[in-house]
């Protein structure tokens, strides 16, 4: 078994790390947002990359950064901070930060997954250091400004320059992280555990249950509604109590009809079959196929993904919520 997870906090880590060093910021989306103004608020010199007055470049010129070309931030900035999207980083690597990369860098990523999967070949002489937020963005800008931090994991793959370690915790820090903790991992463990957990649990696992339940009951003749209400809205509720209190705190708040009936019915729906679901998705993501089908679904322009989403926007589930939408305020 595992020791208990080392944890660093705002004391374990000094700015000076990254103090008068360039730091650039490539891809300005929700998350890369949230840790440039962060960053720039704590006192670390950011730019932002992006294309040409695209989105990003106008987001982040709105938000008053100097904002130039991905290939002239890699050329001016030591410390380059990747948070495009997994799939487009290949891509954006080899066309506009690898002719450009002619001295040892420092790369931060917010997710292990190119590094992990090989997607891109980093030259030897680099830094590659994981400072991965474990929410949005948006949340890691609001606890930020209200004086606290949102929890990140943290690890260090290569270590060229020997202040890795210190490069990393000092960027955590930036961006409030170390103000509520952060969590020493490694890349391989942070994407193996967060693609697992979001396919089996938070995007996979609970919506298909919500949806089966609300299928079973209005199947059965039960009100739509009430099943809307019922199998999906009130998961809320749970999560919260499992957020604030964990499980079992969670299960002594529930009634007592609630706790017998969940003693017998949930070992049937998570049975010997579910488990033996859950490790066959761990191995797909472990043995490196998750990587090769999502790389096809993407150079296929996401067929799979489009599908669910058109099956989403078309089920009675949805059309539910939304007409309960106009009728109750939730």
């Amino acid at each position: 078994m595992p020791g208990p997870a080392r944890v660093f906090y705002d004391s374990d880590a000094s700015l000076n790390a990254l103090a008068n060093i360039k730091i650039g910021i490539i891809g300005y989306g929700n998350q890369g947002r949230a840790q440039a103004l962060n960053a720039r608020e704590s006192g670390l010199s950011i730019t932002v990359g992006a294309r040409a007055h695209g989105a990003s470049w106008d987001s982040a010129s709105a938000d008053g950064f100097a904002t130039v070309s991905i290939s002239d931030v890699v050329s001016t900035c030591n410390v380059i901070v990747m948070t495009l999207p997994d799939e487009v980083m290949p891509f954006v690597y080899r066309a506009e930060i690898e002719p450009f990369v002619n001295v040892p860098k420092t790369f931060i990523f917010s997710h292990g997954y190119v590094v992990h999967h090989r997607s891109i070949e980093f030259p030897k002489n680099c830094d590659l250091l994981l400072v991965a937020p474990t929410g949005p963005g948006a949340k890691l800008r609001t606890l930020f400004t209200q004086g606290k931090g949102l929890p990140s994991l943290v690890a260090v793959e290569q270590d060229f320059s020997g202040d890795g370690w210190l490069k990393c915790l000092a960027y955590a820090k930036a961006i409030g992280s170390t103000r509520a903790g952060v969590v020493q991992t490694t890349f391989s463990e942070e994407v193996i555990v967060d693609l697992f957990c979001e396919q089996a649990v938070l995007c996979g696992g609970i919506p298909s249950l919500i949806k089966a339940s609300f299928d079973t009951l209005v199947k059965n003749g039960y009100q739509p509604e009430l099943a809307y209400i019922s199998c999906l809205k009130e998961v809320k509720l749970i999560s919260d109590l499992l957020f604030e209190r964990g499980m079992y705190e969670m299960r002594k708040a529930i009634s007592n009809t609630a706790k017998y009936g969940s003693a017998i019915s949930g070992p049937e729906i998570v049975d010997l079959r579910t488990r033996a679901s859950l490790d066959k998705v761990l191995s797909r993501i472990e043995s490196g196929e998750f990587a090769k089908l999502f790389n096809n679904e993407y150079e296929g322009g996401f067929p799979l993904t489009n599908e669910l989403l058109d099956q989403e926007r078309k089920s009675r589930l949805d059309r539910t919520g939304k007409d309960l939408s106009t009728r109750l305020d939730f």
